[in-house]
């Protein structure tokens, strides 16, 4: 057995040792060397407190992701993707540029003598600005809609101010601060915790982790109050210019509904708008009237609108002017033991002026002049008063003088 060992002991040498070289020959060939570009790897901000110190924020501008060059052997590179590496950037060592350099190491130890690894751009560039802190109110807007008959009062707001703290152009970019509620289905007055959100001037919802609120929730306190109809009667004060009139008053709505304490809200039988002006008026006019305004306080109109809409029409008045006649005159109160004669100075005159609706028609027989001759004494009675028909929308001007001659029989 020795003896078939020792058998050509130099050429089993020769062919341990071809083996070997052919092994290292062929596993060079099938695990060669590669380079693999890695991107997008997350940068990690280090020691970013310093700047914290000097009252500023940063925010990056570019650089929060880094590319990579991975070379060595095809069997330990292809395995490699960008969570087997850790990019780190040290802002303490933040240049006069406001810029810093990134490091990427692998997450394995044991890779370091295995890769080698450089850089497409290892550079990120802050932007700096002062930290500012901002004081919001915090506006409610609810969702959903309440009972039947139920509306969703005063929503008082604990607390009702929060502070912002942040970079100046994120801080400036906040519009609102609003909590939201969802009342569908509420009769009664309750308490709701909720979140808190920031608005931009375009109703988007603002997240960016460079901004700190004092407060992440708040407690609402909503009121819940019973709803009723109502009407709205509006009315005017003062007189249109001379020569004008008021010919309508159109507005809508006609009924509203309010709510509000019920020992209050019933007490309220209408609204009543009565102290809108047409002073001086020469034409038409129309205006928006907040209906809240004319409500007992802790009484507010159900929904958004608030407002009556009024038109007024103002139109110039007609008028038509009279040369009266004895006969036109009735006596009223007569005694009769007497005798009466009227006397008119010459050119007694009655004008009569209205809108045209009140003026269509009239003539001297509607105005239906007359004298209350009933206390009259015997002889000359002189500045007689006309007494003419009262006609709604109609006034009336005389010029002349009457005597009233009474004569026992």
């Amino acid at each position: 057995m020795k003896k078939k060992l020792l058998n050509n002991i130099g050429l089993k040498i020769i062919s341990i040792v071809l083996a070997i070289i052919f092994w290292f020959v062929v596993m060079n060939v099938s695990d060669y060397s590669m380079t693999v570009k890695i991107e997008d790897i997350p940068v990690q901000q280090l020691n970013g407190e310093v700047l914290d110190e000097l009252e500023q924020v940063y925010d990056v501008a570019s650089g929060d992701t880094v590319d990579i060059i991975v070379r060595g052997r095809r069997s330990v590179v292809s395995k490699l993707g960008k969570e087997d590496f850790v990019a780190t950037a040290d802002l303490s060592t933040m240049s006069i540029t406001n810029t810093v350099q990134i490091f990427v190491t692998p997450k394995l130890n044991s890779l370091d003598n295995e890769i080698s690894i450089s850089y497409v751009d290892n550079t990120m560039k802050l932007n700096l600005e002062d930290k500012v802190v901002t004081q919001f109110p915090i506006k409610v807007k609810t969702e959903g809609a309440p009972a039947d008959g139920f509306a969703v009062g005063e929503i008082e707001v604990k607390p009702n101010i929060v502070n912002v703290e942040g970079p100046k152009s994120a801080v400036d970019k906040i519009t609102e601060i609003r909590a939201t509620v969802n009342v569908s289905g509420f009769s009664t007055s309750c308490e709701r915790e909720t979140i808190i959100e920031l608005y931009d001037a375009y109703g988007e919802v603002i997240h960016n982790d460079k901004l700190f609120v004092s407060q992440n929730s708040v407690r609402l306190n909503i009121s819940v109050y019973p709803v009723k109809s109502v009407a709205v009667k509006v009315s005017t004060i003062g007189t249109a210019a001379t020569g004008y009139d008021v010919a309508q008053v159109v507005y809508q709505p006609q009924t509203i509904q309010i709510a509000g304490p019920k020992e209050k809200i019933d007490r309220v039988t209408s609204i009543e708008i009565d102290d809108l002006s047409i002073s001086g008026l020469t034409e038409n006019f129309q205006t928006m009237i907040n209906v809240n305004d004319y409500l007992p306080e802790d009484v507010f109109v159900v929904g958004e609108n608030n407002d009556i809409a009024v038109s007024v029409t103002i139109e110039k008045l007609e008028s038509v002017t009279y040369d009266l006649n004895v006969k036109d005159i009735t006596l009223m109160g007569r005694n009769n033991k007497y005798t009466y004669e009227i006397v008119l100075s010459d050119g007694y005159k009655v004008t009569a002026a209205g809108l045209e609706d009140a003026m269509d028609g009239l003539d001297i027989s509607a105005v239906k002049p007359s004298i209350n001759c009933a206390e009259m004494s015997i002889g000359t009675n002189n500045n007689v008063t006309l007494v003419l028909n009262d006609i709604d929308g109609i006034t009336y001007e005389t010029s002349g003088t009457i005597t009233v001659i009474v004569k026992e029989k």
